[in-house]
């Protein structure tokens, strides 16, 4: 029974380190750098849980899976849901192009940067 243990929890551990290698990956690029440091901040926690689980220690599985639980739940709140503004593709500024359904006849034809007589 350890044994299946110690290789459970191994296999959480490689899982866990997959995770934090990922978010270290996706914080070396610049869109995605504040999400991936909380994505690999959250690894680094169920890495702490899963390193209890090979040392058989309950109290490091349960504060590991505590502070996944929790960091998991900052990284779904807070981490994919902000616009880190990072720098936009074409040339346009923000909100000076109309929708299509918001133009006249003749500012179709005439395009954005002529305004309709």
């Amino acid at each position: 029974m350890n044994f299946i243990l110690i290789a459970v929890g191994i296999v959480l551990l490689i899982v866990c380190l997959a995770g934090v290698a990922l978010g270290v990956y996706m914080a070396l690029d610049g869109k995605n750098r504040e999400a991936g440091v909380l994505f690999a901040l959250c690894w680094v926690s169920g890495a702490a849980g899963a390193f209890g689980v090979v040392m058989r220690d309950g109290v490091t599985f349960l504060i590991g899976t505590l502070c996944f639980l929790v960091a998991g739940a900052v990284f779904v709140l807070f981490g994919g849901a902000q616009y880190s503004g990072g720098k936009r593709e074409g040339g346009e500024p923000h909100g000076l192009v109309p929708d299509g359904s918001e133009k006249t006849t003749r500012e179709n034809r005439a395009g954005y940067r002529r305004a309709a007589s």
